[in-house]
């Protein structure tokens, strides 16, 4: 993703944000979303928490991957898309 992030913004960011407008177009009740362990950025630690802070991205990869867990969030509030 260092080389090229271009094709991490559009396959993530981009098609998971169409991916979630079609599931709110067409009244998708359950979303399932995978994210990465590289949105923990350079964690030392083995296990990682979903409370631990992620606001520290180490390539275009972790970013992208953090921007779409925000927009699952969004989508989750503005249109009660269950994402799991």
């Amino acid at each position: 993703s260092i080389d090229d992030p271009y094709v991490y913004i559009h396959s993530n960011i981009r098609g998971t944000t169409h991916l979630m407008e079609l599931s709110h177009k067409f009244g998708v009740e359950n979303f399932v979303f995978a994210s990465s362990s590289s949105v923990y950025g350079g964690s030392k630690s083995t296990f990682f928490s979903e409370k631990d802070a992620v606001d520290e991205p180490v390539s275009p990869y972790a970013a992208s991957k953090k921007a779409c867990e925000l927009l699952a969030f969004t989508y989750h509030n503005l249109y009660q898309l269950n994402v799991t």
